[in-house]
């Protein structure tokens, strides 16, 4: 192995090198300065033996008898001589400043000593001495090829000013547009216009699949109002019974499920998660005739219900059975997305996949409105505040923006600036990209710094705070965290692979 000292007088060495190829640039300049001046210096002369000459000829024509004073120019003598005596024209001078050299005298320390204060005087950078005798190019495609083997960063400022303006200009969207989540009972003031527009989507939604559901079917009578949002809901709720429903399964669940009532009993039903968990337990439950739920002390509870499904589910069998109960799942999940068929303004929605999962965390204190709360309790609040699947669709719109931008800008700098290919410039935020993981951290810590701040300016340290906050942005910025960590452990280990090829080129140039 290659020692520090050893190390070190290679880079003095660099550094001497350094100072040498800067004067023998500088000489090159030099000389081709003055051989520019030079060649001026020719063009000046040739002039002036040119205008010699023709002063020459002007005398040559002059006749200088007495009584043939005019010359053939019709000037007189005396007019002639007046102009030879008057003063030539100032011509223009170039001025070259001497080369600067630094001294090469005495011992190798005081070279070495004299050299580097000359490149202090002449703004010679000594950071990196062993890129003074290289092209561009060849620094360039060094720099590459270390990036790329040992993922060293390639990132410049302007990698860093992209992604931190993203999540800036994200982040004050999602101050303005997004606001904060709203009651379940009625529209809050502070819902940004962003977060009515989705509400109104879902409601669209629900509307438009209670009508694609009918014209699908086969049914008497006259066709139901879809365009009331009301109407559309029950219908689904009449097309879609499920046993896990507590309107349907009141006078069995309300004895054995602690704290459940309307405004919770969505978060309470596991079936109701709207994710893969909702999908697994609504098709379980209704495979077998019970319902899952999470009490308010966090207990897990399947509790033997009366048969309340859609006839397709409960006259089929086998598999048929098991997509019939998917169908109807889905069916009563939708019917339940924009709040229920009796809801007085925006209604509680379901809550986000994986959300009833808080129900089982009963830890930690928090003083809601002057009421101590857990976890459990301080999420089940937060719901019932309006945060459902409408509101964290609303939060992750600009989250997803702003992700969507810094991954173009990484696509088009690696095809058009590095010259990748199309399929090689995807800008996926795996291993193989860790500047790509760098640059989205930096959007969503921009981001976060704006949402937070925010709401801490609307709710103070409480936990109104939390009504504010971009829950998706938090979930994403301790992923991107996470994820440049694990990133960051690889580097260390490349670069100590790194050291030990350095260490061998060494011992190659040296031995």
């Amino acid at each position: 192995m290659v020692s520090k000292k050893t190390n070190t007088d290679l880079t003095d060495i660099a550094e001497l090198l350094a100072v040498v190829n800067n004067q023998s640039s500088s000489s090159k300049y030099k000389m081709n300065e003055l051989h520019v001046a030079a060649s001026n210096l020719k063009s000046e002369l040739s002039t002036l033996l040119d205008e010699g000459d023709d002063i020459l000829e002007m005398l040559d024509n002059v006749d200088l008898l007495p009584e043939n004073e005019q010359s053939v120019f019709g000037d007189s003598f005396d007019d002639l001589m007046s102009e030879l005596a008057e003063p030539v024209n100032a011509r223009k001078t170039t001025t070259i400043k001497t080369l600067n050299i630094f001294e090469v005298s005495g011992d190798y320390t005081d070279v070495l000593i004299n050299a580097r204060e000359f490149a202090e005087q002449e703004g010679i950078d000594l950071s990196n001495p062993y890129y003074a005798g290289m092209s561009q190019l060849e620094i360039n495609n060094i720099n590459r090829i270390l990036s790329e083997k040992y993922q060293l960063s390639a990132l410049d400022k302007y990698d860093y000013a992209f992604a931190g303006i993203i999540g800036i200009v994200m982040g004050l969207v999602d101050v303005f547009l997004v606001g904060s989540i709203t009651d379940g009972n009625k529209n809050s003031p502070e819902q940004g216009w962003l977060g009515k527009k989705v509400d109104s989507g879902y409601e669209i939604l629900v509307k438009n699949y209670a009508k694609f559901e009918y014209n699908a079917g086969d049914h008497q009578g006259p066709t139901p109002n879809f365009g009331n949002k009301s109407t559309a809901i029950r219908w689904l709720e009449n097309a879609h019974k499920v046993l896990y429903d507590a309107a349907n399964n009141a006078h069995v669940i309300d004895d054995v499920v602690k704290g459940m009532n309307p405004s919770n009993h969505h978060l309470m039903s596991l079936s109701h998660d709207p994710g893969i968990l909702g999908l697994i337990v609504g098709v379980l439950d209704q495979l077998t005739s019970k319902a899952t739920f999470i009490d308010a002390d966090g207990n897990l509870l399947r509790v033997a219900t009366d048969s309340f499904e859609n006839a397709n589910v409960t006259n089929s069998d086998g598999v048929e059975k098991v997509i019939n109960a998917v169908t109807n799942w889905f069916g009563h999940t939708v019917s339940d997305i924009a709040g229920a068929s009796g809801s007085k303004g925006r209604g509680a929605g379901l809550p986000s996949p994986f959300y009833s999962l808080t129900q089982k965390l009963h830890f930690g204190s928090f003083d809601v409105n002057g009421k101590d709360m857990d976890v459990a309790q301080l999420s089940e609040w937060l719901y019932k505040q309006g945060l459902d699947v409408r509101a964290l669709t609303t939060q992750a719109i600009p989250v997803v923006v702003a992700e969507v931008l810094v991954r173009l800008y990484w696509l088009f700098k690696k095809h058009f600036y590095y010259g990748k290919s199309w399929k090689e410039s995807m800008p996926l935020a795996n291993s193989d990209n860790p500047d790509l993981q760098k640059m989205l951290l930096i959007s969503i810590a921009a981001f976060e710094t704006l949402d937070i701040a925010d709401a801490l300016v609307r709710g103070g340290l409480t936990p109104k705070a939390l009504l504010s906050i971009n829950f998706v942005g938090l979930v994403d910025l301790s992923f991107r965290s996470i994820q440049v960590l694990r990133s960051h452990h690889r580097h260390l280990k490349l670069l100590d692979e790194l050291e030990d090829d350095l260490q061998v080129e060494w011992h190659r140039i040296l031995y």
